[in-house]
């Protein structure tokens, strides 16, 4: 049997990792190495690895700091070798075990709607698919977008329901924000709530 575990990256792992996240995401979806690793220094985010029997599976970076209790995942990736085998699924129950006692855990997916290619949007859906299957559902009735890129944020409730979830997404959003990017660049999340639906 399989024994999975999700252990901190070290700052002196960062280098390495960071290539895979070049590999891994497309430009625009992460930000520069010298940003992440000042967030990861001053722990605005936490760098984790996934291991299967100790060895290396796959990384997130999260942002947890705020304090509405809502979890950002910026960045999940399983290593392209170990893709297809259940590795995510497992990851991403490591980490609603990690953090229990938050409210939900966030991604942003990029919409399928806005892509330039067909294979990028395939790429898009199969995201959200990943997503569903592990739980987490489109948050509706939000008009969200990042660095002028439009997003879908999906939700995996671990504490609040889904209307709690609505009614706090955008507050929540903008705290999460507001310790990464600071008063300066925080007019570059864009964001809108229905609550009339």
């Amino acid at each position: 049997m399989v024994k999975y575990n999700l252990r901190p990256m070290e700052l002196d792992e960062f280098r390495l990792l960071y290539k895979r996240i070049v590999s891994d995401f497309s430009q625009g979806e992460y930000a520069p190495y010298p940003i992440i690793y000042q967030h990861l220094q001053a722990g605005l985010q936490k760098a984790m690895i996934f291991t299967a029997d100790d060895q290396d599976r796959a990384y997130s970076i999260c942002t947890d700091n705020n304090d509405n209790a809502y979890v950002l995942i910026s960045l999940l990736a399983v290593f392209r070798e170990y893709r297809g085998q259940g590795m995510g699924s497992a990851f991403i129950e490591r980490l609603c075990l990690m953090y229990k006692d938050k409210q939900a855990l966030l991604v942003e997916v990029e919409r399928p709607d806005q892509a330039k290619t067909k294979q990028d949007g395939d790429v898009r859906r199969k995201r959200i698919e990943f997503y569903e299957k592990a739980g987490f559902y489109l948050i509706e009735n939000v008009d969200y977008s990042i660095w002028d890129i439009p997003m879908h944020l999906m939700a995996l409730p671990l504490i609040a329901s889904k209307e709690t979830i609505s009614l706090e997404i955008k507050g929540s959003m903008y705290a999460l924000y507001l310790s990464l990017l600071g008063e300066a660049f925080i007019h570059k999340m864009q964001f809108e709530v229905d609550l009339d639906y």
